[in-house]
Parts: structure tokens; sequence; C-alpha cells
């Protein structure tokens, strides 16, 4: 909404800085998020951060390791979404889960770079993180078992997981670009509505959940907003005496 775009407008006029912190890869940011007025990107679950063109960290999961990654997820019937920093991918097959409607908007949204890969060709793909889909027949136990150690499983609910390298997280975002500015712990404020915001909903001096969010995120947060829509943003900030 509008009243989102003027609250970082106000915020930055009265000295703060403002990131997205998200889950998605730099890849899957809509132009309207990029140039909405921000300092600059955590993407990926903070396995990317930039300030406007300018790159402080990245990091890809090596060829090796992915390879081995979609061999298991194909093997183990698990449906899939691999995201990189330039490409989307999927493997073209029935999708019946809903990744199937990630699939679709994606086709539609980045029809550059989403790219569809039979299982014979999808190897060898710069990927940060991943997200897949839990069905019956799929053996999500055993690939499970294999990885959480390699990358922290994020439970997004309706058999949907968003899985990260570990040690990687919105928080670890926080806490390198705190360290980049220098800024106290107790300083930044954090927004988030879903079950990938927590570790920087927690992390943060103030944590806000949006109004839409699930009961798992409220609990977490320091303060409650309205929804997104109902302007929670700039309801939060005002809030918080910010702008």
């Amino acid at each position: 909404p509008e009243s989102t775009t003027l609250a970082l407008k106000l915020l930055r006029k009265n000295g703060n800085l403002c990131f997205i912190n998200s889950g998605r890869t730099i890849a899957g940011m809509e132009d309207i998020i990029l140039d909405i007025g921000v300092d600059g990107f955590v993407c990926g679950c903070g396995t990317y951060i930039c300030i406007k063109n300018k790159i402080l960290f990245s990091r890809t999961i090596p060829h090796t390791l992915g390879n081995e990654v979609i061999k298991d997820l194909i093997k183990c019937k698990l449906e899939l979404l691999l995201e990189g920093q330039s490409s989307i991918y999927y493997i073209d097959m029935p999708y019946k889960t809903r990744i199937k409607d990630f699939k679709e908007d994606h086709k539609k949204t980045f029809p550059g770079i989403c790219k569809i890969l039979p299982p014979e060709d999808a190897y060898n793909l710069s990927f940060d993180k991943f997200c897949i889909c839990t069905a019956p027949g799929c053996d999500f136990e055993y690939f499970y078992n294999k990885y959480n150690r390699e990358f922290n499983f994020i439970d997004r609910g309706n058999s949907f997981f968003e899985i990260v390298p570990s040690g990687c997280s919105k928080a670890t975002g926080m806490k390198f670009l705190m360290d980049y500015y220098n800024i106290p712990v107790e300083n930044p404020y954090a927004a988030g509505d879903s079950t990938n915001d927590l570790p920087m909903i927690d992390f943060a001096g103030t944590g806000i959940a949006m109004g839409q969010s699930p009961a798992t995120v409220i609990s977490h947060a320091d303060y409650v907003t309205s929804s997104i829509l109902e302007d929670g943003i700039y309801n939060a900030m005002k809030h918080f005496k910010l702008i």
C-alpha cells in the first residue's frame, strides 16, 4: 500500500536505515519492491545482502552439494523450487502441491528468470536456497534426516518448507548490517508475518507482528500492528514515534 512507501520515505528522512529482509532471493523481487525506496536488501533468508548495487555478502550452495540435493529431492518425490540470484528453477514434472501456484505465478511474473528444466538437465545450477512441498508417497523423513545438519528447515505450514543453508537466517542478515553500521542491538525494529520472520523478530530490539500473522508469530512479537493492507507498517512506525 502507498502508506508503506510513505512510511519508508519518512523513516529515512528522519535518519533511519530501512532494509527489505525477505525470504525471496534477489531474482524473485518484483520491480515494485526493488524501487520502493530503501537502503538495501537482505534476500534469501540472509544468504545475500546488498546496499544499493553493492553486494556485501553472498552465499550460494556449492554445485556438488546442490547436485546431491536435487538428485535426492527427485528420488524422494518432493516437489521443489530452487531460488538463485539470477534464476528460479523448477523441474518439468506434474506439480500438485501449492508449489504449482508459485510455478504458475513465476512463469508470468519472471518469464526470463523462471527456468523449467527436465530432470536430467537439473544439475550444476546456482541457487542459494530452496523450497519443497510434501505430498502422499514422498519420503520427507529420509531427506530431512540426511540434510538437517546442512540446512535449516523452516516449516511454513500446509506441508510447505523453506530450506536455507545452516548459519543463515533473516536474523544473521540483520546482525551483519548492525555490525556493518555499528548499530546497538536494542535499536533495530523488525516487522514480519511468517515463520521465516521469527529469527528476525526475536533478534530485533523491537519485534513487530503484522495483524494478519499466524498466532505463532504474534506470540513472539513485542507489538502487533494492523495488517499490511490496513497500513500496518505506517501505523507501527507512528506508534513507536519513528515517523
